[in-house]
């Protein structure tokens, strides 16, 4: 295949974009082979302070090609040709430079330190570390330098502290105690913080100064989140028999893919229904309710704030008692207790009342007093009522003994009949004292006024009445008697004389009858 003039540049511009090259010894002719495109490494030639950075690939391209230039692999658009142009007085120039032919930016050349002999550079194993608050975390890092230097400083620095100011943390009070260099002046910078303290969140990064008197900052450093535990449960309400999550929250992602840890009332917790930072309740019960907190393990003291898991529920074992226990009699005083384990607490108790043929409210309030009565006897039970809802309790039997009610109105009659009785009998005996009072004092008186006979019959009679009882002595007790007439008798063939005083009163007879035996 023969090219010539314009046809074969455009042959070889053609083709090279083909990956393809011509080669030919004969005169007006070409011969094409086939090769690679690819960007040579950048050529750097140092003249003083100039240093001269060429893009060379294995054929011409042409002078209407374009380059893009790469610094610290950031585009630089105003420089397009091949070659470029730093000054080693210039430390803003200082870089890594890489290069690609536009429109092949995939085929970027390879990284190259300039201005400098050797490229200065930190490189950290990570640009993002989250810490434990208490915890201890080492930053790992590497950096170099020109060979014909010598390290004589290094230090690290919060950027978020120091700013513009480079201030050495060791020289820092707030972080006395708190750091340790475990690198060298070669080529090893890490940096070991202790005891993290939310206050030493912030950017660290390294910076070394050379016997030369250059320094170098590795800058962007590693950005440091320092994060404590906290316990988060989900919903934040909670009622038994929901599900409910507990999880070991940080504010950041830990680094080392941390093994979590809880503790039930500072006592590890070992629950099957667990999954990373997460603890699950399903359902979650009364008694579930406690103190809870995290950690990671390998670092048990570093355990989260407890938080207290609140689950609510209906009232439980709700139970009603009657006082005084044992008999109960009619119109003695009685009280009814409620008692009930709730959360949150019972706020009302309602007690019920019932019979065979009624059924009301008697009362509220968790203590029920009253006297016993008929109106008062049947069956009672409380409603103990919370938030969440209500439970009654057992029923309690409210009844008096009815015989013994009889009973002991039976004594009180017997009692009251029995003072009724004696009051009588002191009435009669008041009277029966008086009748013999006032009857002494008329004997007395018919003695002064009357002309009394009195007999005193000790003899046998003549008659035959006294005839029989004088012969029935010999047998038995003989009946004696004394006999008095309050009046006087006349004599056969007399008158009875005019009485003074006034008409004859009847005869009145007084008699005395006593036993030999008594004699």
């Amino acid at each position: 295949m023969v090219f010539k003039g314009m046809n074969v540049f455009l042959a070889q511009f053609l083709l090279t974009a083909l990956h393809v090259s011509w080669i030919t010894n004969k005169t007006g002719q070409v011969a094409l082979s086939i090769t690679d495109l690819r960007v040579k490494e950048c050529a750097v030639v140092e003249k003083q302070n100039q240093t001269e950075l060429t893009c060379s690939t294995s054929c011409s391209l042409g002078s209407n090609t374009q380059y893009v230039w790469y610094k610290n692999g950031q585009p630089l658009q105003e420089m397009t040709t091949a070659y470029m142009l730093l000054y080693s007085t210039r430390p803003s120039e200082e870089g890594n430079y890489s290069c690609a032919v536009r429109g092949y930016e995939a085929r970027r050349s390879p990284v190259v330190c300039a201005p400098r002999k050797q490229c200065w550079g930190v490189t950290y194993s990570s640009n993002s570390i989250c810490a434990l608050m208490g915890s201890s975390v080492d930053i790992s890092c590497t950096y170099k330098y020109p060979r014909d230097h010598r390290v004589s400083k290094t230090f690290w620095f919060n950027k978020r502290k120091s700013r513009r100011l480079w201030v050495d943390l060791s020289l820092d009070k707030d972080y006395q105690n708190h750091t340790e260099y475990v690198g060298n002046k070669e080529n090893s910078c890490t940096l070991r913080l202790k005891d993290m303290r939310e206050s030493h969140s912030g950017e660290y990064a390294f910076r070394f100064t050379t016997q030369q008197g250059d320094t170098y900052s590795g800058l962007p450093g590693v950005n440091i989140s320092v994060t404590a535990l906290q316990v988060v449960v989900t919903p934040a309400v909670i009622t038994e028999g929901e599900r409910v999550t507990l999880t070991c929250s940080t504010s950041c992602t830990l680094s080392d893919k941390p093994t979590f840890i809880w503790y039930k009332n500072s006592v590890i917790y070992k629950h099957a229904n667990t999954s990373g930072k997460n603890l699950y309740f399903n359902p979650v019960r009364g008694h579930d309710s406690s103190n809870y907190s995290c950690a990671v393990k390998g670092h048990k003291s570093l355990s989260s704030t407890a938080v207290f898991l609140n689950v609510r529920y209906l009232p439980k074992s709700v139970s009603a008692s009657l006082s005084p226990f044992g008999e109960i009699v009619e119109g003695s005083s009685v009280t009814l207790t409620c008692s009930s384990d709730a959360n949150p607490p019972v706020h009302n108790y309602t007690w019920h009342f019932s019979t065979t043929t009624l059924s009301m409210v008697k009362g509220t309030g968790e203590s029920l007093s009253f006297n016993v009565t008929p109106v008062y006897s049947g069956l009672y039970h409380c409603e103990a009522r919370n938030e969440i809802g209500s439970q009654n309790s057992n029923q309690v039997s409210v009844f008096f003994e009815v015989e013994h009610a009889v009973a002991l109105t039976v004594k009180a009659g017997i009692i009251l009949f029995m003072i009724l009785a004696m009051l009588a009998l002191g009435i009669v005996c008041a009277r029966t004292w008086k009748a013999k009072s006032t009857a002494g004092a008329q004997v007395d008186n018919t003695q002064s006024d009357l002309s009394a006979v009195y007999s005193s019959i000790s003899a046998r009679p003549t008659t035959s009445g006294l005839t029989q009882r004088a012969e029935s002595h010999d047998q038995g007790d003989v009946q004696y008697a004394s006999v008095h007439f309050r009046c006087a008798y006349r004599q056969e063939g007399q008158k009875p004389e005019a009485s003074a005083t006034g008409p004859e009163e009847d005869c009145i007879v007084y008699s005395n009858v006593r036993n030999r035996s008594q004699l």
